[in-house]
């Protein structure tokens, strides 16, 4: 009787954990929907695609228009710049979540200044990534996680 209680206390508990497991990932986001997000708690940065740790800016006032986006251009350090293009774990994930990035080709990179105000035309960008919640994964593990001790209880129970 005492290890049902452990069990049923074992099942609980990961229902109640497994409630809270949502995993981020990195989505490509298209050009024609930058017009149309709400820009209020988002953060945009544009990389240089081919120097994406070391090279990268903070936009600041972005715009985006139909063919362009206008903006006032801050260049961060490399030390900010590999902060903000790389993901070691999901909680970099989760905390990097409302971060738009704006990798721009490398030609167009290379005639930039530290700080600019500018019009970026998109088709200077190689490719935009915005971090969003994998919806897929989150579930399969909470059911998972949910359905696992509901099948030891039933291998441990006496039908």
């Amino acid at each position: 009787m005492k290890n049902k209680h452990l069990l049923f206390t074992l099942f609980f508990t990961t229902v109640f954990l497994a409630s809270g497991c949502v995993f981020y990932q990195r989505y490509p986001l298209a050009q024609s929907r930058l017009t149309k997000i709400n820009k209020t708690n988002l953060t945009f940065y544009l990389l240089d695609a081919s120097r994406p740790h070391s090279r990268a800016w903070y936009m600041s006032e972005a715009d985006f228009q139909d063919q362009a986006v206008h903006c006032f251009l801050i260049k961060l350090d490399e030390f900010d710049a590999k902060e903000v293009s790389t993901i070691h774990n999901n909680r970099d994930a989760r905390e990097s979540r409302d971060e738009v990035l704006l990798f721009a080709k490398p030609r167009f990179v290379l005639s930039l200044a530290d700080t600019v105000t500018m019009t970026i035309p998109y088709e200077q960008l190689e490719k935009i990534e915005v971090i969003e919640a994998n919806h897929g994964k989150s579930v399969g593990v909470s059911m998972f996680v949910i359905l696992l001790p509901l099948v030891i209880l039933g291998i441990l129970s006496d039908y």
